[in-house]
């Protein structure tokens, strides 16, 4: 095996590693709401396991940045990394040390994972800037089929969240990383703004909008609009997809609403899709 591959392979680990530990820590931090396990009620196993996991598959990951470096032949910067870390890694109560929302509404993160990130970030391997869209993906077409999934499902549409919530049952079949909102960071001075499903396989974020009966997409294109200009600050997602959703599709004029899209001049790394 080259060392081009073998760097490839173990850069593709350290990033499944780090979704995969955001995702427990979400899991018995977050989704927890850091309640201690009440007296007499039986302990939460399952959470018990996802914490232990969140402290070895740390250490594991530390191990695998560390070969990455050294894959890269970066004695300098590994020598720093084992510095910053080495006397750190097995002592859980600071690997699974936790800082709060850096805003009132963005998320509480793991310190030390945040650090991994920082570290890496100056390498092209984990610099989402580089990565190139996707042409026609998986993704996308899910989406463009968002009206017969929610037909499949015999879901009662009748609201933004009803729509996007069965919609990403099925994403998170293709894509199993898939999360809902309040999960990435697009901080602003005085708001955070929150896709409504984050597809970290993709770096992808997705926002769904709902027009009612008789009303026209105008508005709802300048919110995306809106949206389009403030994604910005988190650096896992860089392409977005917008899907407007019409109650009546007899409501639906595709090659006006194509029209007004153009007009709206959206980034390139924006897609809107009207179903």
């Amino acid at each position: 095996m080259s060392k081009d591959t073998e760097i490839e392979n173990i850069t593709k680990e350290i990033r499944r590693l780090l979704l995969e530990l955001e995702g427990y820590f979400w899991d018995v931090y977050v989704k927890s709401g850091y309640e201690p396990v009440e007296k007499g009620k039986y302990p939460d196993y399952e959470r018990d396991d996802k914490e232990t996991w969140l402290f070895f598959g740390t250490r594991q990951l530390y191990y695998r940045i560390c070969l990455f470096l050294e894959l890269k032949n970066l004695p300098i910067y590994l020598n720093m990394f084992v510095s910053k870390f080495g006397n750190i890694i097995d002592d859980k109560k600071i690997v699974l040390k936790d800082r709060g929302p850096l805003y009132t509404e963005s998320d509480p993160s793991m310190v030390i994972h945040d650090d991994f990130r920082d570290f890496l970030s100056g390498f092209h391997e984990f610099d989402y800037n580089t990565l190139k869209k996707p042409g026609p993906n998986k993704l996308k077409l899910i989406l463009e089929n968002t009206y017969t999934i929610i037909s499949k499902t015999g879901t009662l549409a009748k609201n933004e969240p009803a729509v996007y919530k069965a919609v990403r049952w099925f994403i998170e079949i293709v894509y199993p990383q898939t999360r809902g909102l309040n999960r990435a960071r697009f901080i602003q001075r005085f708001k955070t703004y929150h896709p409504d499903i984050l597809v970290p396989e993709t770096s992808s974020a997705i926002e769904y909008k709902f027009v009612k009966k008789g009303e026209t997409a105008g508005d709802y294109l300048d919110e995306i609009k809106t949206d389009a200009d403030n994604y910005v600050g988190d650096t896992e997602y860089k392409f977005f997809y917008a899907v407007v959703y019409f109650e009546d599709r007899t409501d639906l004029i595709q090659e006006s609403f194509k029209n007004a899209v153009t007009e709206k001049s959206f980034p390139e790394n924006w897609t809107i899709i009207a179903v």
